[in-house]
């Protein structure tokens, strides 16, 4: 699979993809252990104080934000998948996640 990183997470990796070839990394959580053992100073920037993956960073597998795949971010990788990371976004909460909750622009 291939690994590509856009914006600030290019300057955080220091490249600006990366093919994956190791059948141990299966799962989108699995690639960001994999990254994260690689390039240590990614972990910030990717996950939370409780190691989960940060809401405020885009990432996408073939195009699909893993967080809204049936298996969520353990949902299977292809070996010809494309995975991109984006940097965070910090002008606010408005993505997809937050259109989909249920009270999104409901008035209270």
């Amino acid at each position: 699979m291939e690994a590509r990183f856009y914006a600030n997470m290019r300057t955080v990796i220091g490249i600006s993809s990366l093919e994956v070839v190791d059948a141990r990394v299966d799962t989108f959580r699995k690639l960001v252990a994999f990254l994260i053992e690689r390039f240590p100073d990614a972990k910030y920037h990717l996950l939370d104080s409780n190691d989960n993956l940060r809401p405020d960073v885009p990432v996408y597998v073939d195009g699909r934000n893993p967080r809204l795949l049936t298996g969520g971010i353990d949902s299977p990788l292809k070996p010809d998948s494309v995975v991109s990371f984006f940097s965070p976004i910090a002008s606010g909460r408005m993505n997809v996640e937050v259109l989909r909750e249920p009270n999104f622009r409901k008035k209270e």
